[in-house]
């Protein structure tokens, strides 16, 4: 797929607005008695989804156009991770999206549920709009009505954490916890708190919580466009990293193995691939079968190789033979491998690996990008 042009950008940029708009006016028409509540569902799936996918194409027309312009030639490095902060335009989208998700713990009558839902609109809406006081205000309305009402008082936390009021913050966090742990939401904030204050095993641990908790897919999208799992990941990594010059045990520092693998990933894009390979290292010695890490620790030595030291090349291609002979299904050792086997004139060899790759059910849309973005499938048609 090729680069948004200027005015596709801004096209898709008013659409996901309408769409979010949308999504608060649904609550109010709800709460008014202008629609029904399974239409109201219906409308609410369809805008979010909608919105979801509309960000998705601007956020990944943003990474071909970084990387198509701050590299050139097959040894360009793969721009798909970028260091961001969580910021209060994602979260004005993220407040407006969830709104009315989850109400209190206890009953409530109709009308008070009713009034509950339109000021919870209220509040999203006059935070959107850039008025955080009057959205602070409006959710202790909602909390005056419904003390335990858990978007309320995660939402009116994230606000306070964002105005610099941590403790404040804390506090709503920790008591919509108390009131309903499986609320998705909050667990995202927790999450960013924890990672700001440097406990990376807390932040982990929301982060496994909030999967656990059957998320919306736009807590989901939140949580992957502000890139949460990868600067968690890493910075669980550089304490390990920086604590030892040997490879770091895992599983006696308590670190998943499948955020580790995040970990390695994140560093190669980033062009740190001493701290990839030693990160890829202490997964394999926790998890020696590894296809993926084997793949992954493969391309790192290929990027290396490409960069001018070629020595490297045969250990590269050695990892990804590793890892097709550990799983010949897996798409990175496929593609990883096909780039290797034509940077080493190997056409016919690269082929079968890039047609074992199509002929996989899951093709991950990077891998794809990858494929498109540097015509691996023309060079190899031609022969090249």
């Amino acid at each position: 797929m090729s680069a948004l042009s200027a005015a596709e950008r801004s096209r898709l940029v008013d659409e996901r607005e309408h769409l979010l708009a949308s999504l608060v006016d649904l609550d109010a028409e709800l709460a008014a008695g202008d629609i029904e509540p399974d239409d109201h569902v219906a409308l609410r799936d369809d805008y979010t989804a909608r919105a979801a996918r509309i960000t998705r194409a601007l956020d990944g027309a943003a990474i071909r156009r970084t990387s198509a312009a701050s590299t050139s030639g097959w040894g360009r490095r793969l721009a798909w991770v970028a260091a961001v902060a969580v910021v209060a335009g994602a979260s004005a989208w993220a407040m407006v999206s969830f709104s009315g998700a989850r109400g209190g713990a206890d009953v409530a009558s109709g009308e008070i549920r009713q009034s509950t839902t339109t000021l919870l609109a209220d509040a999203a809406r006059a935070f959107g709009e850039g008025r955080p006081d009057r959205s602070i205000e409006l959710y202790g309305e909602v909390l005056e009505l419904q003390p335990t009402n858990v978007e309320a008082l995660t939402y009116r936390g994230w606000i306070q954490y964002q105005m610099g009021e941590r403790a404040a913050a804390q506090a709503d966090f920790d008591e919509a916890v108390a009131f309903d742990p499986e609320y998705a939401d909050v667990r995202v904030f927790r999450a960013v708190a924890a990672l700001d204050a440097e406990r990376y095993g807390d932040a982990a641990d929301e982060l496994a919580a909030f999967d656990q908790a059957e998320p919306t897919a736009v807590a989901l999208q939140l949580v992957a466009e502000r890139q949460l799992r990868e600067r968690i990941s890493v910075a669980q990594m550089a304490q390990l990293l920086a604590a030892t010059d040997a490879v770091p045990d895992l599983a006696e520092a308590g670190v998943d193995p499948n955020s580790a693998q995040l970990a390695g990933e994140t560093y190669v894009q980033l062009e740190r691939p001493a701290d990839a390979l030693r990160t890829f290292d202490a997964v394999l010695a926790a998890d020696p079968g590894r296809a993926d890490t084997m793949a992954w620790r493969g391309w790192t030595l290929a990027l290396t190789a490409e960069s001018g030291v070629t020595e490297l090349f045969a250990d590269a291609l050695d990892w990804l033979d590793q890892a097709v002979a550990a799983d010949a299904n897996n798409p990175h050792a496929r593609v990883f491998r096909a780039f290797v086997l034509r940077r080493l004139e190997r056409p016919a060899d690269a082929a079968q690996d890039l047609s074992a790759f199509d002929a996989l059910d899951q093709q991950p849309p990077e891998l794809l990008g990858l494929i498109e973005q540097f015509g691996l499938r023309e060079a190899l048609s031609a022969g090249s």
